[in-house]
Formats: structure tokens, sequence, C-alpha cells
């Protein structure tokens, strides 16, 4: 069994950065974190040291960047920042986590309000620059999260220069919770699947008893509820969210909904749908089948108790969630407070996945239909790209490497700069596949180094026709190494990929409580029907 990853956490600002390491609590489920507080005020000169943690929380308040109000030397010292970063991250390793900085009222003797809000939102974007270029950089919207609470409520003024902590307790709270998502958001998978019901929930009203004319789905209350929801679920889909809806109703007055009736979303922005009078549970179970994606990728949105609970107690790996229209402060925010669905970065995969999934739908019709498994296999036309060490691929191979769990042979995780280091002491293959269908993206990973095969993973999706076998023959003969070794390490998850390396030219060598090890022999047999090519 795999164990939480350790993770050293190092805090360095312009106040004490003691009270955030609450942030410990709410990662325990996914690392095992230890947390390092650097000296107050040291900024600069942490960040030109070495790196002695994973991830560096470096926390600003505004008074870092200016005494009274922002100006122009604000925005100078904010770009400083800017530089001094960038040049630890090609220094160092491990990722850096930085804040907003919110626009505090300041003396009524300052009155050139225009030039302190333009030069605040120089402050920022200066941030938000800096993370767009780095994909080990992380910005947590502290502006917003005070603002939420209140500046009157959040700062204690008087406290920042008895103790050098300016934050009330409510604030802190806040903050901590702002940085775990940023440090979660690098160590969990993301949830693939929203699956939203229809009736009160899409829109106000039940299709089959009051008619589409009369559902209530407009700009007005309560329609403007269901408005919004369907707004922020194509935000989602844009983001790599694949939106699915089953709803107990009759399939012709599901669609009629969308034939008549002005919305946000189209019947064509659900990946699948199920309208029919089977148990949500029991179509949710089937559209995990047809998307070939496992139960734990799916959140479930309802408006029905009874729904949520008969799905929630029948597959216990699904996330479910109430929508309760009649409570619109609950309902408008639900999505922004489901953590599962938070991404750091969007790939380009993610931001095809509606039509990838699509096509996935269609190749099982097409198996349905085809005389034989062979025939449908050569019918796909299957065309697979590899590449070695290709650095434009690092976010996609990261972000595969840790939200992959059923076909991976060892589970270790990566960050991208262990995944940067890989690269440069050994070769980390990506595996593309196109057929017929469409463009699945990158959807295999391996990391050879030292002689071994070190990861080795394949997306689910991707399963069944034979494209992992023929990426380990590619490894193995690009790697040209007789004695290439190659291990199972066993997880909760990945019991099926138990006896892929036997089954495809690898000899036993040793096995024990930790798992088996293997040596090359005659590796993988070629599969015809999947063409290669090199990039």
């Amino acid at each position: 069994m795999t164990t939480a990853r350790a993770l050293s956490l190092g805090f360095v600002g312009n106040v004490v950065t003691n009270p955030f390491g609450k942030v410990t609590g709410r990662l325990a489920d996914l690392a095992q974190v230890a947390c390092e507080h650097l000296p107050i005020g040291q900024i600069e000169q942490v960040l030109a040291g070495p790196a002695s943690v994973d991830t560096l929380i470096v926390h600003l308040d505004h008074r870092w960047f200016f005494d009274v109000a922002p100006d122009e030397a604000a925005v100078a010292r904010a770009r400083t920042l800017a530089e001094l970063v960038s040049a630890r991250l090609v220094s160092a390793s491990g990722t850096i986590i930085l804040n907003t900085v919110p626009f505090v009222p300041v003396s009524s003797v300052e009155s050139d309000l225009h030039g302190q809000l333009d030069a605040l939102a120089r402050i920022n974007a200066v941030l938000f620059e800096l993370a767009r270029a780095n994909e080990r950089v992380s910005v947590i919207d502290a502006a917003g999260a005070l603002a939420q609470i209140g500046f009157a409520n959040a700062l204690r003024e008087r406290n920042r220069y008895l103790y050098q902590m300016p934050y009330a307790p409510a604030a802190v709270d806040a903050l901590v919770e702002c940085y775990a998502d940023a440090i979660a958001a690098r160590l969990r998978a993301r949830r693939k699947v929203v699956v939203v019901d229809a009736d009160n929930t899409l829109w106000g009203g039940v299709v089959g008893e009051d008619g589409v004319e009369n559902l209530e789905i407009d700009s007005d209350y309560p329609g403007i509820v269901h408005t919004q929801l369907q707004r922020q679920l194509l935000r989602l889909k844009s983001l790599g969210i694949l939106l699915c809806a089953v709803t107990k109703n009759n399939d012709a007055d599901f669609r009629s909904v969308f034939e008549q009736r002005a919305m946000p979303l189209r019947l064509d922005d659900f990946v699948a749908y199920r309208s029919n009078w089977s148990e949500k549970s029991d179509n949710i179970r089937e559209l995990a089948v047809t998307l070939n994606l496992g139960l734990d990728s799916f959140v479930f949105l309802d408006d029905n108790p009874f729904e949520i609970e008969e799905v929630r107690a029948r597959l216990p790996g699904v996330e479910c969630h109430l929508f309760d229209r009649t409570r619109p402060e609950q309902a408008l925010t639900l999505l922004d407070g489901i953590a599962s669905l938070r991404a750091r970065n969007v790939t380009a995969e993610d931001l095809s996945k509606t039509e990838q999934y699509r096509g996935e739908a269609q190749r099982q019709e097409l198996q349905r239909s085809a005389a034989s498994m062979d025939e449908y296999l050569a019918s796909l036309d299957i065309r697979l790209h590899i590449t070695r060490n290709n650095s434009g691929a690092l976010r996609r191979v990261a972000q595969l490497i840790n939200k992959t769990n059923q076909f991976n042979l060892t589970t270790r995780r990566y960050t991208e700069d262990e995944v940067a280091t890989a690269m440069r002491e050994g070769s980390v293959y990506a595996a593309r596949v196109i057929d017929r269908f469409g463009d699945m993206g990158i959807v295999g990973v391996a990391i050879v180094r030292g002689g071994a095969i070190e990861t080795f993973l394949m997306s689910c999706r991707a399963l069944g026709r034979r494209i992992e076998s023929q990426v380990l023959r590619y490894v193995c003969q690009e790697e040209a190494d007789p004695a290439l070794r190659a291990s199972y390490r066993p997880s909760a998850k990945n019991r099926m990929v138990e006896t892929f390396l036997d089954e495809n030219g690898f000899a036993l060598i040793g096995s024990g409580s930790e798992g088996k090890d293997y040596r090359l022999t005659r590796g993988p047999d070629d599969t015809a029907y999947i063409h290669i090519v090199a990039e």
C-alpha cells in the first residue's frame, strides 16, 4: 500500500507566519506535512538562498509594498519580487506560493484614489503574470478572502505593531484555507465529470407536469438561480470538466426543453445524458462505463435529498451535493465550494475533454456493431505519437502522473519540477493517441532513469486496445538496454496492472511485501494495427 507523500512547507513574510501553520491539518489526508517558519522580514534573503523546502509560501501584506498608499515605488517593488522569484526558480527546485495584495482604505489625506487603485491593480498584475509564466508559482486570492470578511473585521493594525501579526483569527482561518486549496491543487486528482439533474435543478419546475413554456429559466427570481447554475456549468466545461445529465423524464420531454427554450446550456454541451425512469445510480454507473471512467471521477448534483442519498448509498465513490433552489445564497455558490473541481492550471487536453469523451462514446458504439474485436480495433486506425523529453508536454505529463491510479505500475507522484529533473537525468516519454474519432491527447507516460522504468502509466480511457503494450515496446526499443528493469508496486487501486509486466516480456527477479521487480527478456509483441509516429 502507498503512504501519504511527505511535503515540507516553508513560510516567510513581513508578518509572523506561525498562525498559518494550521494548514497542515487541512492537508492531512493528502500528505505528511512539515512546516518551517523562516525569519520574519527576510524575504529577499530567503528567495536568494538555497532551497530547503518543497513549497515556499511568501506572505506579504500591503505594508511590505507601501507604507501609506500604493504608488509607483510599490509597483517597482513588486517587479523586484518577481525577478527574485524567477531567479530562484532557475537555481532551486520546489514551488512558490504568493498572495494578492488587498486595497486597504488609507488616510483621507491621500486624495488620489484613482492613482492608488491603478497602482494596486498593477502590483497584482505583476504577480499574476509571474504565475502565468511559471508553472511552479501559485497566487492565492488573499484580497478576495479578506474582502469577504470585511477589512474592519479582518485587520488589527494595533496588533501589527505589538506582535507583527495584523490579522484577526477569522482572517487567519480564511488565508489558511486559501493556502490549503493552492497546495492541494498540486497534490490531488481533480474530478472529471459533473452529473446534473434536470427538473428543479437545470431549470425550475417539472417539464412533464408544468410544460416547457412554464419552466423557470430566465433572468428573474427564481429562474435566475437556474440560469446562473447553467452559466457556471458552462464555465466548468470550458475548464475541462465533462457535463452529463441524468433525469427521470421521458426522453422527448427532456430534449424539448433545449429545443424550445433559450438557455446558456445546449444539449450538445453534455458529453452524454440519460433521460429515463431508471434509478439515477444505475444511470451514473452506465455513464461511467460509457466514458471509461471510475466512479471517483464523478460529482452529482440534484435538488432531491432522496436522490442524493440513493446515489450516495449505492455509489460511495461519487461525490454528491444537494442543490437547494429555495436557498439562493447556497445554490448560487454551490459549484464554487466544490474543491475537487478546482484546477491549478488547465491543459490543452482539458479544453477538448468533451470532444474526446464524445469520441469515446462513438468508439463504444462501433465496438458493439463490429463483427469481432480484431475488426473493431483495426477499423479505429490508431496512430500513436510518442515524444521523449518534450518540455512542452511537462504540464500534462505531471497532471496525468498525479491523477492516474488504476493503470499505474508504481503510483509514484511527481511535481512538475521533478518531471523536469527526470527529463534531464533520463527519459520521459509522452504518448498521444489519435484515431478515426479524434485526438485523445496525451494518455500515457513512461519515465526511465538509471536503467529502470520507474513510472509507467496509461489513462484508463485508452485501455483495451493494446496501446499500453505498444508504448512499452517502443520504450524498450528506444532505451536499448537488455537489462532494463521495471517494478510493480501495489496500491489500493492498481491491481489491474499486477501481471502487466509478466504478460509483456519481462521476467520476475524478486518479490516481497513492497511489490515485484522485473528484468526485460523479450519485451512486448508488436501490435500491427497501431502505427507509431516518433516525434
